[in-house]
């Protein structure tokens, strides 16, 4: 087994994601330093159409390399029909921590909140905690969506990193309070 495989794995064990649940890949590609990320697939009923490649080392940049089409939605396609919220957040990472959706930036297209208003259900935006974050405050607001500040945004920069620490439902929690 080549070491960054074996690294790639803890790196996705450390971030808490749920390898039962999601798919991720590895691959001994140099191009890119591919070999030295994990790969998220990005999909669109049921068919990979991009991903998103984390380095799993810090030395590497940048952070991402990643390719899919303008205007995707990520993790649509784990949503169930019954729910009745959406969490949209920024990253990857965080959608999978709380099995929501994610714009893949700080900003979100009118495209994107079409796909998201198509789900039907109320959509509840938690913006990472940085100062980028509050163009996504601004657009929720914009596309008629709530906005949630749980306390835990003034401790963790993210959905994701709150998730691992506090564990997935009280995050939940959290956000469907605030």
């Amino acid at each position: 087994v080549p070491k960054e495989w074996y690294q790639g794995v803890l790196y996705g064990a450390e971030r808490g994601l749920d390898f039962t649940r999601y798919e991720f890949y590895w691959t001994p590609e140099t191009q890119y330093n591919l070999h030295k990320r994990i790969i998220i697939p990005f999909t669109w009923r049921n068919e990979i159409i991009g991903y998103s490649a984390r380095a799993i080392y810090n030395d590497v940049k940048p952070k991402y390399h990643s390719s899919y089409e303008p205007n995707y939605v990520f993790n649509v396609d784990h949503q169930h029909p019954d729910s009745k919220f959406v969490i949209v957040v920024e990253g990857p990472f965080d959608a999978m921590a709380i099995d929501g959706v994610a714009v893949l930036s700080n900003e979100c297209s009118e495209i994107q909140a079409d796909i998201i208003d198509s789900l039907g259900r109320e959509v509840i935006v938690v913006p990472d905690s940085d100062r980028a974050g509050s163009k996504l405050i601004d657009q929720a607001v914009e596309y008629g969506w709530t906005v949630s500040f749980p306390d835990w945004l003034s401790k963790y920069k993210d959905v994701s990193e709150a998730s691992l620490e506090l564990g997935k439902l009280y995050t939940l929690k959290t956000i469907l309070e605030a």
